[in-house]
């Protein structure tokens, strides 16, 4: 991989587990595993979003969907050596692309508080209350 590679975003593109699992690994300092991605993502995406500079996978963001007129943006990952960079942006901007084609009519996004600023940036969505529960 180049530095100046552009990057280059994919909609619904193969992807390999290892790659995926790497990159979840790397951005969210988990043990390395290889995860099941390639079955989740056909059983349960409306479709994800890859980022790439050359052949390497910078980013990506999941949308799951209900099968209706609700969509949700899971896994919105980038490696560390991209963060702040715009790439977690272009991913989510992409995937609301992607969702205007579609049946979708709501697109939801969950967060943690300390990332609110960027997800509420310039009004992509706007704030709700929603419940959760780690079980």
């Amino acid at each position: 991989m180049e530095p100046t590679d552009p990057l280059r975003y994919a909609w619904r593109e193969a992807i390999d587990d290892e790659e995926l699992s790497t990159l979840h690994s790397a951005a969210f300092d988990l043990e390395h595993g290889v995860q099941p991605w390639s079955e989740r993502l056909e059983r349960y995406s409306l479709g994800w979003i890859t980022a790439r500079r050359g052949e390497t996978l910078t980013g990506f963001c999941n949308v799951i969907t209900d099968g209706g007129r609700h969509a949700f943006l899971l896994d919105v990952v980038v490696h560390p050596e991209h963060q702040g960079t715009g790439v977690g942006r272009s991913l989510v901007l992409h995937a609301i692309e992607k969702c205007q084609s579609t049946p979708v009519q709501w697109l939801h996004v969950d967060f943690e508080a300390d990332l609110g600023d960027f997800n509420m940036a310039d009004g992509l969505f706007r704030r709700s209350t929603a419940g959760i529960l780690k079980v």
